[in-house]
């Protein structure tokens, strides 16, 4: 909702959030509520951004579906077209679990929006995210090099909603 601008922003400015979101870019407020303007915007496709929540109240970070953005394209330009899933977790959320189950529900729900296949732009560095997208099912097809890392491309299939 438009009210979790600020929530987005301090997920985002955190150091270990932003060092392979935002290539380690603090975003300026302006940025931020420009991000959450375009996935609610995406929201009317079943797009967006959803918060994480362990218990009302009580966000440890953001899980997104939202189009590969032209920049992603660019780099791999297979993924024109396709969308792709994003779980940013709170550091002090990380290693208990809490993106395993985000993650399968953005390719379930990826498969209900029609979708065939999702893809995946990871930093090469960025271990985590290589055992999360991996653990999810999602096959390394390729890597491309961009100005800050290497891109390692993934991919995982959906079932499609009948």
């Amino acid at each position: 909702v438009p009210g979790d601008a600020g929530r987005l922003g301090t997920l985002l400015a955190l150091p270990q959030v932003r060092r392979f979101l935002c290539d380690d870019r603090v975003l300026s407020p302006d940025e931020v509520s420009d991000l959450l303007a375009e996935a609610l915007a995406a929201g009317a496709g079943g797009l967006g951004f959803w918060m994480l929540t362990t218990k009302p109240g009580s966000s440890v970070g953001l899980a997104s579906l939202m189009p590969v953005y032209e920049s992603a394209a660019a780099a791999f330009p297979d993924f024109a077209g396709d969308v792709e899933p994003t779980i940013a977790l709170e550091p002090a959320a990380w290693g208990h679990g809490y993106a395993g189950e985000p993650l399968a529900a953005l390719i379930a729900h990826a498969g209900t929006l029609g979708h065939r296949r999702l893809a995946a732009l990871v930093d090469a560095p960025n271990m985590r995210s290589h055992r999360m997208v991996e653990r999810a099912g999602f096959a390394r097809i390729g890597t491309t090099r961009c100005p800050r890392h290497t891109l390692v491309a993934y991919v995982a299939e959906t079932r499609r909603a009948r």
